[in-house]
């Protein structure tokens, strides 16, 4: 009976362990995780847990770990860095970075010259691979 009668405290995100949060963390998209960084203090620092942002980098940007290396900063910087630069297409960027890499993958052991059309100054100039208009 002396259990039943202690009167308990509400329960709140503080309470909890710091691995159930980053565990719930790890599931929010970067968005919600933007957003849980003006929560609370706390919030704000295991939201900013460098391996909640691999995961996103790693998602949206195909962001490396030699890259990351390079450009010496975390991970939470280099998806805002990356965000600000080309956010706007952040729905299709993988997509388009893996598609550019298989491509030039595919074109490495050809002649120079299919790879040096791909950077002419003109799309429809002779030797692209664009298709060119028809009068």
């Amino acid at each position: 009976m002396a259990a039943m009668d202690v009167v308990s405290a509400p329960l709140t995100l503080e309470l909890l362990p710091t691995d159930t949060l980053l565990l719930i963390l790890s599931f929010l998209d970067y968005q919600d995780l933007i957003n849980c960084c003006y929560v609370s203090r706390r919030l704000h620092q295991l939201a900013s847990h460098d391996p909640l942002w691999r995961r996103h980098c790693k998602k949206y940007w195909l962001i490396s770990e030699e890259e990351k290396a390079q450009k010496n900063q975390c991970w939470k910087s280099l998806f805002i860095d990356t965000y600000s630069d080309v956010g706007r297409y952040i729905d299709h960027y993988a997509a388009i970075k893996k598609a550019w890499a298989d491509l030039r993958k595919y074109l490495e052991p050809r002649p120079p010259q299919m790879a040096l059309s791909l950077q002419g100054d003109s799309p429809t100039a002779p030797g692209s691979l664009m298709p060119q208009e028809i009068p």
